[in-house]
């Protein structure tokens, strides 16, 4: 019997031993240790840590990196406030300040999901008044920790899609072009002073301003036509 127990013991510690798969990755020391992880996760936790402290962002919001999926795409998961930022996004993020926007979008949306089962609940009701907000959020984490908000839209020029038609819940996100002109709208009011960024000398931009020509026109005239009202009646 006790020779039945003592084998009995090993068998079940060698099944448990075996029950979880664990990569090894060798050979890892500090001078390498990015270079053998991945320098995306380095640079994606770099920039997420800084957005969320120059804004004194006081809640937990875990960032990921996954690696496994080439998905052109990063969420927010509302329910465990984690951010991941899938491996496909890599291919169309040119510099800090457009990886500064996606993260900023993101954590705008945890933030914003703290609120409770409430919020929660409205967030998933009505994503797409919510994905804007986090645009508008977003930019503002941005120029908080000294990125240029122009990136938003250089990025959102690349990856915003545009479909043909939007019955109100087939789509989840509003049309690219709206999220565009919305974010320019903001950023001309609150942040003059990016108008002028090197980001605008970029193809994505201009692709922006050529493909939207009429709806920028249209706002800046608005805007003058205010500004020369306000003026005339003396509040400037």
């Amino acid at each position: 019997m006790k020779r039945f127990l003592i084998l009995f013991s090993v068998l079940l510690i060698g099944t448990c031993s075996f029950a979880e798969e664990v990569m090894v990755i060798r050979n890892v020391n500090f001078n390498n240790f990015w270079r053998k992880k991945g320098i995306d996760e380095e640079k994606v936790l770099q920039v997420g840590q800084k957005i969320m402290m120059a804004n004194a962002i006081p809640k937990r919001v875990p960032i990921f990196v996954d690696s496994t999926k080439k998905t052109i795409n990063a969420n927010s998961n509302l329910y465990d406030k984690t951010v991941t930022i899938y491996s496909g996004m890599f291919l169309y993020i040119d510099n800090d300040d457009e990886l500064a926007y996606i993260l900023s979008h993101e954590i705008a949306h945890s933030v914003e999901a703290y609120g409770g089962m409430a919020k929660y609940m409205a967030m998933n009701a009505n994503s797409k008044k919510y994905e804007q907000k986090a645009d508008l959020n977003g930019i503002d984490y941005m120029v908080k920790a000294g990125y240029d908000p122009i990136a938003a839209i250089t990025m959102g020029n690349k990856i915003f899609g545009e479909p043909v038609w939007d019955w109100g819940c087939t789509y989840t996100h509003p049309k690219g072009s709206k999220r565009l002109i919305d974010m320019y709208k903001y950023i001309y009011v609150k942040y003059p002073q990016y108008l002028d960024s090197p980001y605008t000398k970029t193809p994505s931009y201009k692709n922006f301003v050529y493909s939207m020509n009429k709806d920028i026109t249209e706002f800046q005239q608005k805007q003058k036509r205010r500004k020369l009202k306000q003026m005339q009646n003396g509040d400037l």
